[in-house]
């Protein structure tokens, strides 16, 4: 039989990132469910930017009242993910550049410190990992396949994931990660418009260099890699300037 720490395994990052929600806060569950639902869909632009919400169809969809659905959205409104028009109704927000802009600089901040306590920590078992999903990335480069995107965002942040687990900071990653809002919409437009052999190329480089235990080396390509996103932002904005909003 599977101990839990093999089930937990199992999980996607998604999935691991719901869990980790719904335990920190079991009072709102049906909310939690609610609030990652809708934030994923707007991620994946499934709802797109300027595209009205409705609570009703939302709630009817997930099979809960009204009330969760709601919080929800005030929960997505704060980090400006929906805008709460008064008398007009509920519309996912555009990607608002300076906020995508505070959430990439904090995030190289900790990633950067994770690299550093992660470098003389690495094992086989890691390196293997930094393997196959460097492996299953270079899959997907110049793939057609369904849901394309989705998988290589999944596979990009569990390239990452994996310094924080050799760090003992998975509920590090688990927390930046839903912390990051704006900045995932970017990613995600960065796969669909972009060529990703860039990424690969990057990860090649940093999953070489954590092997070496070159700690430095790492930090170099982390930043380079981090810092690609100013880049494809120019290139989505061209292709899709409705979903921008510019900082001032």
């Amino acid at each position: 039989m599977d101990t839990r720490k093999e089930q937990e395994n199992k999980l996607s990052l998604g999935e691991k990132l719901s869990q980790w929600r719904l335990e920190y806060s079991p009072e709102g569950s049906a909310r939690s469910v609610a609030y990652q639902t809708i934030r994923g869909k707007i991620i994946s632009l499934d709802f797109k930017p300027g595209e009205p919400l409705s609570d009703k169809l939302l709630a009817e969809e997930l099979g809960v009242s009204r009330t969760p659905v709601r919080e929800a959205l005030i929960m997505l409104a704060a980090s400006n993910m929906v805008l709460l028009k008064p008398q007009r109704g509920t519309f996912v927000a555009p990607i608002d550049t300076e906020r995508m802009a505070v959430e990439q600089f904090s995030r190289c901040a900790l990633e950067k410190e994770i690299i550093r306590r992660a470098a003389p920590l690495m094992t086989k078992e890691l390196i293997w990992q930094y393997e196959q999903n460097l492996r299953s990335y270079r899959h997907y480069v110049h793939s057609s396949l369904p849901e394309r995107e989705l998988q290589m965002l999944e596979l990009d942040n569990a390239f990452h994931r994996i310094a924080f687990t050799a760090a003992g900071q998975e509920n590090s990653f688990l927390y930046m990660l839903g912390t990051m809002q704006h900045i995932e919409r970017m990613r995600f437009l960065s796969v669909m418009v972009v060529s990703q052999e860039n990424i690969y190329q990057d990860h090649l480089e940093i999953a070489q260099a954590l092997k070496e235990g070159d700690a430095e080396t790492a930090l170099r390509a982390l930043e380079r890699h981090l810092n690609r996103y100013l880049d494809d932002l120019q290139i989505a904005r061209e292709k899709f300037p409705s979903y921008f909003q510019l900082g001032e």
